[in-house]
């Protein structure tokens, strides 16, 4: 398990009585229906009385929520019956006799959908009750199985319901690391301990290569230079570019970059797409004011940067007959 687990229970004005756990039949899968919100704070709200409406579980990109203990009855899928093809369970799976979890969604953009961090986290909790309840697999169903009702809105398609949640109750673990194929949604996930490593930002490899991950995905829209216990290497669309030489920047600074590595070691001139810069141990030393040489010339440098307008004098070393550069 590696959400975070908080009890932070309802007002018992929002829930029913007590239940033998054994009655437990069902696990349904409902959405909160927010565009933005968290486990937290839905559970808070329901620590307010007289909200009309309960579930056992909140689940988040981190966190799930224990809102209402197991065996007393949230009230999560009463009510009448819809006439749009759902509700296929009606009068069976009932408030007494399942345990509800909603599905928050922790982004606001305008759209209504869980986050494959959140999904993960749901589907590791819906495993660990139908464990702990002997709850098969064919009864996890959705809110809309119950009476109808389009939740979660997203999953009210057969198809997306099983690709998406449903048919990976069943799937084997999915190893540590950066998956070889993209999801659904058309990312490349991070994975830990089952789910989707939200916490992590780094680099990771799979079968295409070496990537960079920001909060548990990658970012193809990454330009940067990053770091693993290798060393710092240049990342062009969210990838490692090993075939890169040139200078490159990170919020660091400016980098001298060999097949794709910073090059440490290196002190001269090198140029990229903006000029020719000197460099000290490897990086752009903005603060260096005087001559620099190369294979082509002695050149001067303002600033860190070869100033090819300049015209003038400059004042320089001499040792043993040579400037000193």
């Amino acid at each position: 398990m590696a959400y975070n687990m908080k009890e932070i229970w309802a007002s018992k004005t929002n829930y029913g009585a007590y239940r033998a756990l054994c009655s437990i039949g069902y696990i349904t899968i409902h959405f909160t229906s927010n565009d933005g919100d968290t486990a937290e704070n839905n559970g808070k709200y329901f620590q307010g009385e007289n909200r009309k409406s309960s579930a056992h579980y909140f689940v988040d990109d981190t966190t799930v929520v224990h809102s209402v203990p197991d065996d007393r009855i949230a009230w999560a899928v009463g009510g009448r019956k819809y006439n749009n093809g759902g509700g296929r369970l009606y009068g069976t799976a009932k408030n007494a006799n399942t345990l509800n979890v909603e599905l928050c969604d922790t982004i606001k953009n305008g759209t209504v959908k869980a986050t494959e961090a959140t999904i993960n986290n749901a589907l590791n909790l819906v495993k660990e009750l139908m464990s702990k309840y002997n709850i098969p697999v064919d009864r996890v169903i959705r809110h809309y199985d119950v009476n109808g009702k389009p939740c979660p809105s997203y999953w009210v398609d057969d198809a997306l319901w099983e690709q998406e949640f449903h048919g990976r109750l069943t799937q084997p673990s999915i190893p540590d690391g950066l998956a070889n194929q993209p999801t659904a949604d058309g990312n490349w996930y991070y994975y830990k301990d089952n789910q989707v490593a939200a916490d992590y930002t780094g680099l990771a490899q799979n079968v295409n290569g070496w990537w960079y991950v920001r909060n548990g995905a990658v970012d193809f829209g990454a330009n940067t230079v990053a770091q693993n216990e290798n060393g710092w290497w240049k990342i062009t669309n969210g990838a490692v570019d090993f075939t890169y030489t040139g200078i490159a920047q990170n919020e660091n600074g400016w980098w001298r970059i060999e097949n794709g590595k910073v090059n440490f070691d290196y002190t001269g001139l090198a140029q990229n797409e903006n000029g020719w810069f000197y460099l000290q141990e490897g990086a752009v030393d903005f603060n260096y004011t005087g001559l620099a040489k190369n294979d082509q010339g002695v050149w001067f440098v303002r600033d860190g940067k070869v100033d090819f307008d300049y015209s003038g004098e400059v004042t320089c070393k001499i040792v043993k007959g040579q400037v000193a550069v």
